[in-house]
């Protein structure tokens, strides 16, 4: 959870139990949108899963990338960050991530191997290293 934001449950306009709602809230499958990565069109379940962590983030998120790699050294778990936006590795063609992202553009979402969210912060906090390390050992179940 983004500092200084309260943890709230979506709001869903229609009965959840009937439709689908897309949507970054933690446990929930990642949101499909077409993203253009390497010059190809991807969807973000392209680039999530696949037996690992992914973690995404916008413009001003630089400071997950450092964290992904620290975290990973760390906790012997790769995980994979991908920047979306205007010159980024991953173009956000449509501006359908921005829609759904629902965390602010230097935020973050952490995708667990089977393409659920496992942990979104809304903005970068003042250690991004720190927040992510908390968040993946509570994950893997090794919080000290």
């Amino acid at each position: 959870m983004g500092a200084g934001r309260t943890r709230q449950i979506p709001n869903y306009e229609r009965d959840p139990e009937l439709y689908y709602h897309p949507t970054t809230w933690p446990g929930a499958r990642l949101p499909h949108c077409w993203l253009e990565h390497g010059g190809r069109k991807v969807s973000t379940l392209d680039l999530a899963g696949k037996g690992r962590f992914v973690l995404f983030t916008g413009m001003g998120g630089e400071a997950w990338h450092e964290a992904a790699t620290r975290v990973s050294a760390e906790t012997g778990v790769a995980i994979v960050c991908y920047t979306i936006g205007p010159g980024r590795e991953v173009l956000d063609t449509y501006d359908d991530w921005a829609r759904l992202r629902e965390v602010d553009e230097d935020g973050c979402i952490l995708v667990r191997p089977d393409a659920h969210v496992a942990w979104r912060c809304h903005t970068v906090p003042g250690d991004a290293v720190s927040a992510l390390g908390d968040a993946m050992r509570q994950i893997l179940g090794t919080t000290a």
